[in-house]
């Protein structure tokens, strides 16, 4: 079953462990009394969970949803624009260990204001490019939109063909990604690109 609000329709909690990952960081939170996937994250026993929003109601709800788990260090919530990642992710030791990025910013409504770009996916893959560990796991929300020309209207990057880019970008931090898409508000809307794991 596909929520029409919630990216992830698959079982976070078994991708965390199938790839081992410790931490996850996600760009786009919505509102959080929602079951969002934030709070799926947290749920599913990342050590900590790391998120990004520009929209300043969703970051005021954010806050007292999950008042706790901030104190407790546990949720990191940032209200940025998602083009400025970097400066969350350089000198940060938790980045050393093995994440899951859930990238879902973009503005697709009319009460989001001061944004740089309307679909900033490729900032915030050059954001993870940056990075000294090249094997997180890195997941890309809204497939069916990115496919087409100009995904919500961004013209930032000229005529750029989206899903290109991201492969590209993808394997430039590391060859030996692999790809395969999760279900989300459809059928295979999530790229996921991880590295294989010897077992």
């Amino acid at each position: 079953m596909y929520s029409k609000f919630m990216p992830i329709s698959f079982d976070l909690k078994k991708e965390k462990e199938a790839h081992n990952c410790v931490n996850y960081f996600e760009t786009g939170l919505w509102d959080a009394r929602a079951l969002v996937s934030s709070k799926q994250a947290l749920s599913a026993g990342f050590e900590k969970v790391f998120c990004i929003e520009l929209r300043e109601k969703w970051i005021t709800i954010g806050n007292d949803v999950f008042k706790e788990e901030i104190e407790n260090n546990k949720y990191h919530l940032y209200h940025d624009d998602s083009v400025h990642m970097t400066k969350y992710l350089e000198n940060n030791p938790d980045f050393d260990k093995k994440t899951m990025f859930f990238l879902d910013a973009h503005v697709d409504n009319q009460n989001i204001e001061n944004y740089t770009k309307i679909c900033p996916v490729i900032d915030e893959l050059l954001a993870i490019k940056s990075l000294t560990r090249k094997d997180h796991v890195i997941m890309v929300d809204d497939l069916r939109l990115l496919k087409q020309p100009y995904p919500w209207g961004e013209t930032g990057y000229g005529a750029l063909n989206f899903m290109e880019a991201i492969m590209q970008i993808i394997k430039e931090i590391n060859p030996e990604y692999q790809f395969k898409t999760l279900p989300g508000h459809i059928e295979d809307d999530v790229l996921c690109a991880y590295i294989q794991l010897n077992n």
